[in-house]
C-alpha cells in the first residue's frame, strides 16, 4: 500500500528546497524539487513555463545576489499545501531585470504558498514587496516623510 505524504513530509521537502537552492546555490537540484509542469503564479516577465521557467527565474536571482541567504520564518501546512513566511537577504552584485549591480545589501520578506504533488512542488503563489526591494536598490525613491 502506498503511503500518503504527510504535511510534515511536505514541510521537510520545502526546507530542503530552500537550503539547496538559496543557501547552497544548487540550481542542479531543481529537478529534485520541482515538477516538470510546475506552475508559477508569480512568473517574471518573459519567464518560460514549467521547470525550465523556475530554473530561469532562480538563476537570475542567484546571479544578481550571489551571497543570497533565505530564512524560513514560519511554515503552516494543510493537506498538499504549505505556506511559508520567509526572509531573503543578499548583496546586489549582478544585473537584475535590467538594473545594473548597485553593491547594496538588501533584505526583504514575503509569503509563498506551495502545492506539492508526488513529493515535488507543482504550483507556487508568492507575495512580497518588490517596491521595497527597488527602494533598497535605489531605483525608486523612498517616500517623502511629512512631519506635522
Amino acid at each position: 500500500m502506498k503511503r500518503s505524504v504527510s504535511t510534515e513530509d511536505n514541510k521537510a521537502i520545502l526546507r530542503a528546497h530552500a537550503e539547496a537552492l538559496f543557501n547552497q546555490k544548487r540550481l542542479d537540484q531543481m529537478d529534485k524539487f520541482f515538477a516538470p509542469d510546475y506552475l508559477d503564479h508569480a512568473a517574471m516577465p518573459g519567464q518560460v513555463p514549467g521547470l525550465a521557467g523556475a530554473k530561469q527565474k532562480w538563476a537570475m536571482y542567484l546571479a544578481a545576489f550571489p551571497d543570497m541567504r533565505a530564512t524560513i520564518e514560519e511554515m503552516v501546512a494543510e493537506e498538499d499545501e504549505v505556506g511559508v513566511r520567509w526572509t531573503v537577504e543578499g548583496t546586489h552584485r549582478g544585473e537584475l531585470l535590467g538594473i545594473r549591480p548597485t553593491g547594496k545589501h538588501v533584505r526583504f520578506s514575503g509569503i509563498s504558498i506551495y502545492r506539492l504533488a508526488g513529493r515535488k512542488i507543482a504550483e507556487q503563489w508568492e507575495e512580497w514587496d518588490r517596491l521595497d526591494l527597488m527602494r533598497q536598490l535605489g531605483v525608486v525613491p523612498a517616500p517623502v516623510q511629512i512631519h506635522a
